[in-house]
């Protein structure tokens, strides 16, 4: 097998995310030696031409990534849903994620914190199953990063913004003590969202108006989960999902 490559992308507008920036685009790929200049360019590329600004703060990280690390997982199967309008959307949402061993209680909570959002988060919140406590703290929130898929998806109808969230999904899914993810873009000029609950990927539109570029995920983890551990496999373990 050839070398793989992690190449991470992450660009803000108004100076570096730790400084106060606002955040732009966030992507990322797990690719062979020989793709990684195009690969590289192509997320420049994406940050520069952005529906919610031009960066003025580009980060690309490229890290060689040991074969026998990498962990092999299935993508969650797929189901469209039809709805209306976003309290159409959010209502199925929640009616979803209830269906799973997730409280009504943090459901709401769940649905309530995302609402409620300023500003969009880099990263996803934690959501006790049960309580609807949050776990986690502050604004930067847990960013799932290292993944990507190693098939090919040419032979499938689905656009960029659906690869990426179902790979995502799908890694989220693998992690021991996540019960279910909700999910809406902060890209303006995309209102599709998700819930991801027991090996199913919901994918629902109108979750969102258009033109509102505040988005962000929750995750519901179960109670008594070990979170340092939790965390460290969402943001650090090398995921290809397969189709």
């Amino acid at each position: 097998m050839k070398p793989l490559y992690s190449i991470r992308m992450r660009a803000a507008q108004g100076g570096p995310h730790e400084s106060g920036g606002h955040h732009i685009s966030g992507a990322e790929r797990i690719v062979t030696m020989d793709q990684v200049g195009t690969v590289a360019q192509s997320l420049v590329d994406r940050a520069l031409h952005h529906s919610k600004g031009v960066a003025d703060f580009i980060n690309i990280t490229v890290d060689l990534v040991p074969t026998d690390s990498i962990r092999h997982i299935s993508v969650l199967d797929v189901e469209e849903h039809e709805t209306s309008d976003v309290s159409d959307a959010r209502l199925l949402a929640k009616k979803l994620l209830e269906k799973t061993e997730i409280t009504s209680a943090s459901v709401d909570k769940g649905v309530s914190l995302l609402c409620g959002l300023s500003t969009s988060m880099r990263g996803a919140m934690l959501i006790d199953s049960v309580s609807g406590e949050r776990i986690d703290e502050g604004q930067r929130g847990v960013r799932v990063s290292h993944m990507d898929t190693c098939s090919d998806l040419s032979i499938y109808n689905m656009n960029e913004h659906m690869r990426e969230a179902l790979v995502l999904a799908s890694k989220v899914q693998s992690c021991e003590g996540i019960v279910g993810e909700l999910c809406w873009s902060d890209d303006p000029d995309y209102t599709v969202g998700y819930v991801a609950c027991d090996g199913v990927y919901h994918r629902l539109p109108h979750m969102k108006e258009m033109g509102s570029s505040i988005g962000g995920r929750t995750f519901f983890v179960k109670t008594g989960t070990d979170i340092s551990k939790l965390i460290a496999y969402l943001e650090s373990a090398p995921v290809l999902v397969e189709w």
